[in-house]
């Protein structure tokens, strides 16, 4: 028994609806008598080395105030695409919605318009009165629905988003940090696909990307996210002598040379700074070639089988993004899956604990945020947090929302309250 939705669809709370939807699914359907007013998914946390995460926030704990704003008028950020969540800001109260889910399908897309809708009728707020915040890229549903409503609008790239939630949620406006924001993909300010990001500043002063993941790229955007060799065949264009990985250890599938191809003829590729596929890579030469059920299936199989070994010296990850030979000889001499896998992990964190070093000494700050879905990585905390152990920075990462994108929507707004003219 399970609720009455199909995979990466949202709950199907009215009657009919079940019927029509899973009818060829569900051998049955248990009915209440009372009819549901709303879709309420179940929460999602666990506990990590900086405290508990919220992965999934919904039960529980949505809709209610998460953080405290500037009271100007009121503000509806309307979230990324995937992962989908509605902040809506009244009398300086930042309420943030349920998890509603990945807009690309439309019954989460009809829901998020509910939710919209809903959030308004229950706090009073007139749509023309609203700030409307969306995200940068300008082809998403919910940028394009935001543009659709009356009021001003203003667009927050996603990875400064994701910062900001961190430090909405601890009301420090005014406190510099360097935030890292890792993640799969989001549109960047230049147009090219982001998600290994390196601010500088504050809420109030605007966060400035000071430093990236080296750029590499991506045969066929974001589709390379369901196929970690179709990634690998971006990140390893770059690099010379490469042996077969068509043969053993490696036997990487026909889309590797399909996606070689694009790569080669400059086709249908993109440039990315993306530590979410940089992740999936790795996976790829460490034996995850097939196609991704789940969203960051290849990630979390890297991090279990980095698990399986002891600490081994990390990999030579320096500071200026250059990204140096992390897995195709090593496992050609026949060095444990493991091992190399704890050796990537090892070396990110190094990165992390040296760039945070750096650029804490030339801003003075004293604080470090990390954000993105990248960050649900729990070993990768443990190794950040024991890399600062002893550098007198402290180190925040999201409490009340999810690192993943369900947190971009309080970023968005904690941006458009503080600082909209930063954007």
């Amino acid at each position: 028994m399970t609720s009455a939705n199909r995979s990466e669809e949202p709950i199907a709370y009215e009657d009919e609806d079940a019927r029509t939807r899973l009818s060829g699914i569900a051998d049955g359907f248990l009915i209440g008598e009372r009819p549901i007013a709303r879709r309420v998914d179940d929460s999602v946390t666990r506990v990590g080395p900086l405290g508990p995460v919220i992965l999934r926030r919904a039960r529980g704990y949505a809709p209610a105030a998460v953080a405290e704003l500037p009271p100007e008028r009121p503000i509806l950020a309307v979230g990324p695409d995937l992962k989908n969540t509605v902040t809506l800001v009244v009398k300086g109260q930042a309420f943030v919605s349920q998890h509603v889910g990945d807009l690309d399908h439309y019954a989460a897309f009809k829901a998020f318009k509910e939710t919209v809708s809903d959030l308004c009728r229950m706090y009073e707020v007139r749509p023309e009165d609203l700030l409307v915040v969306h995200d940068l890229h300008p082809a998403y549903a919910s940028t394009q629905f935001a543009c659709s409503l009356p009021g001003k609008h203003l667009a927050v790239q996603h990875h400064r988003a994701h910062i900001a939630s961190v430090l909405a949620e601890r009301g420090a406006f005014d406190l510099p940090v360097v935030g890292f924001a890792f993640d799969g993909t989001g549109y960047g300010d230049d147009g090219a696909i982001w998600g290994g990001e390196v601010f500088v500043g504050s809420l109030k002063t605007g966060l400035r990307r000071r430093a990236h993941l080296r750029p590499a790229l991506l045969p066929g955007g974001d589709a390379a996210a369901r196929f970690p060799v179709q990634a690998a065949a971006g990140f390893l264009a770059g690099l010379g002598n490469l042996p077969d990985l068509f043969g053993p250890p490696f036997r990487f599938s026909e889309e590797f040379r399909l996606a070689a191809g694009l790569a080669r003829k400059g086709i249908r590729t993109f440039t990315t700074t993306s530590v979410g596929r940089l992740f999936d890579t790795v996976a790829a030469l460490l034996g995850f070639t097939r196609r991704l059920t789940f969203e960051g299936q290849a990630a979390v199989w890297l991090e279990h089988l980095a698990r399986r070994s002891p600490p081994v010296d990390p990999y030579p990850f320096p500071f200026t993004g250059e990204v140096l030979d992390f897995g195709p000889a090593d496992r050609l001499r026949g060095r444990p899956e493991a091992e190399i896998a704890r050796a990537f992990h090892a070396g990110l964190a190094a990165a992390v604990a040296t760039a945070a070093r750096v650029l804490a000494a030339e801003t003075g700050s004293r604080h470090v945020v990390l954000s993105g879905g990248v960050f649900q990585n729990m070993l990768l905390l443990e190794l950040i947090k024991a890399e600062l152990a002893n550098s007198g920075l402290e180190l925040w990462t999201n409490r009340e929302v999810p690192p993943n994108d369900g947190g971009i929507s309080l970023g968005q707004a904690a941006v458009a309250a503080v600082a909209p003219e930063a954007c």
